[in-house]
């Protein structure tokens, strides 16, 4: 099979727009949950690593450490798309990470590319929250 990725960032101009981000892809207290779609793509596990919560778990808790200082979120699709989401740390970025495989290469990386755009698009919001993107090839 072929594995296509996309590596990219988002320019965040404000810090506290990076929380404000992220708490709209959480639960709110009213328990409204996590995504289950991202455009016409649906979710199948969601792993938190601020909050330590993985939906893949049976005890709903996260194999890998979680640290409330930072702000990670990652989605696994239906299709076997991972997307990892996350703050920089050191910059005012949001950072991605996005891989997809399957058996024609072609057909893998147009998939992968609309992914991306439809997960930046619907999840950072660039347009509502004024962050500086270059968009993905």
């Amino acid at each position: 099979g072929h594995f296509v990725s996309r590596q990219g960032y988002v320019i965040v101009p404000d810090p506290s727009l990076t929380s404000t981000i992220f708490d709209r892809l959480r639960p709110a207290p009213a328990g409204n949950g996590y995504p289950t779609t991202c455009g016409r793509f649906e979710i199948a596990h969601v792993r938190d690593l601020t909050t330590g919560y993985d939906s893949s778990t049976p005890d709903k808790k996260t194999t890998l450490p979680a640290s409330t200082a930072s702000q990670h979120l990652t989605f696994t699709f239906a299709n076997g798309c991972v997307a990892n989401l996350r703050g920089s740390g050191t910059e005012p970025k949001l950072k991605y990470y996005v891989e997809l495989h399957g058996p024609d290469r072609e057909a893998v990386t147009a998939e992968l590319l609309e992914m991306v755009k439809t997960i930046v698009g619907s999840f950072l919001e660039p347009e509502r929250n004024t962050l500086k993107w270059a968009g993905v090839e």
